[in-house]
This record gives structure tokens, C-alpha cells and sequence, in this order.
């Protein structure tokens, strides 16, 4: 469970689920409210926010199968250049809370989810080096990170990456972002920050399959002649 920096109180339903509730004067009930308050608080803060996070990395995107490819060929290579392998700090009433992270190779997921599409759309990815077609994805940021309101939380997760197409005499190069922002009236819980981690994965790499200047460029001299060194 997630909670993120609010001005109010967190309540706890007869359903488990903690949710804010904004400051309200009320001059009745005041001890009361006063020791349920201190004892949300110090539930919450005993809880997950604390616990360090390890997201399982899952994008999906999905590409229709087609021949438009016919069978050229494409080396393909993914590395990750972020700054950090952090994906960033999990809310909380007090500030940071624990660290997101993951034990996966980003490089690996995003190379696996290309591979598909390209094969989905009939190019046939081959290793990179020897290629005379070449597809470089350079990662350059997966975050997420809270922000804080009077009514709401904001939950944001920044995503990019770099696509390099390079062929005989020429490059192709273009940027793909996903800044994508919500606000929450509940403590996210885990599944729904590794859920939006995977949403901001898989929003840039639609956007490289939605990038026809890209696959222009890789099909204007390609045929399923294609060749690839030794």
C-alpha cells in the first residue's frame, strides 16, 4: 500500500482500503478524533510505504500481424541509458517513502516486446552488429513519483526512449515520451504502481510502432534481400 503526501486524515473503511479524507473543523468528538487519527497514522507508517518495492516488468503492446515487412531484415539492439536504475520512491504522508526497483533487465523487456512487433509485422530481426539496417533503442527514463493536494494525490510515471535507425549513408532518430499523471483519492497499493510503471512502458513503444517515418525509413531500401555480415 502507497500513500501519498495529502492534507488531511487517512481513513480506514470497514473495507481495508485507506482513503483521504480532507481537514474538517469540528468542535464535538475531538479526543476521539484525535487518537483515531494518531492511530491511522502510525498504522500506515508501520506499513508497506516503508517496505522496498521490486516491480515485475510486463508491457503490453500489441501489433497486428501483417506482411508489410516482407521479410527484410533489421538488426536490433535495446540499451538502457538512465541515469539511474531507480524507478523511483513509493508515497508517503512523511515524504519518500521506500524505493521502487526491479530485478529485471529493462534493456531485455523492451528488446523482447520490439522483437515481437517487428516479426509481427514481417521484418526478420537478426543481431545488430553485421546488419546493414539497423534499429538502436536507447532508454532514457522510467519514474514514478507522487505529488501532493488538498482533495487528491497526483501519481505521475515519465517514460522515454530514443529510437536510432541507421542504414548506408543515412540516420533516422526519434524521441518517444509518455508523462502520464493522475490523481488518486486512495493509497495506491503495489499492483496499481507496477501497473502504471508498465503503462508508461508500453505507451512509448506504441508510440515507436505508431512512427511511420520510422518504418519508412527502414523499408525504403529493403527488400527480403535484405543482407547481414558473419
Amino acid at each position: 500500500m502507497t500513500n501519498l503526501q495529502l492534507n488531511g486524515t487517512i481513513a480506514l473503511p470497514h473495507d481495508g482500503a485507506a482513503r483521504w479524507e480532507p481537514a474538517r473543523e469540528n468542535s464535538q468528538g475531538t479526543g476521539m478524533k484525535k487518537t483515531l487519527v494518531v492511530s491511522a497514522a502510525a498504522l500506515a507508517l508501520s506499513g508497506c510505504v516503508y517496505n522496498k518495492q521490486t516491480a515485475t516488468l510486463a508491457p503490453t503492446v500489441v501489433v497486428a500481424k501483417t506482411n508489410e515487412g516482407e521479410g527484410a531484415l533489421v538488426g536490433l539492439r535495446v540499451v538502457d541509458e538512465r541515469p539511474t536504475k531507480s524507478l523511483g520512491h513509493r508515497g508517503n504522508i512523511g515524504g519518500r517513502g521506500a524505493e521502487i526497483t526491479t530485478n529485471q533487465d529493462l534493456a531485455v523487456v523492451v528488446q523482447s516486446k520490439i522483437s515481437e512487433g517487428l516479426s509481427n509485422r514481417g521484418y526478420k530481426v537478426v543481431p545488430y552488429d553485421g546488419a546493414s539496417t539497423k534499429l538502436s533503442v536507447e532508454l532514457r527514463s522510467l519514474e514514478y513519483s507522487t505529488s501532493t493536494g488538498f482533495w487528491s494525490g497526483g501519481v505521475a510515471v515519465n517514460a522515454a526512449m530514443k529510437a536510432v535507425a541507421i542504414k548506408p549513408g543515412d540516420t533516422y532518430e526519434k524521441m518517444y515520451r509518455s508523462d502520464a499523471e493522475r490523481r488518486v483519492q486512495f493509497v495506491p497499493t503495489a499492483g496499481k504502481n507496477e501497473q502504471d510503471l508498465n503503462n508508461g512502458v508500453s505507451a512509448i513503444i506504441a508510440d515507436l510502432f505508431a512512427d511511420v517515418g520510422l518504418f519508412k525509413f527502414i523499408r525504403a531500401t529493403q527488400g527480403a534481400s535484405g543482407t547481414v555480415g558473419d
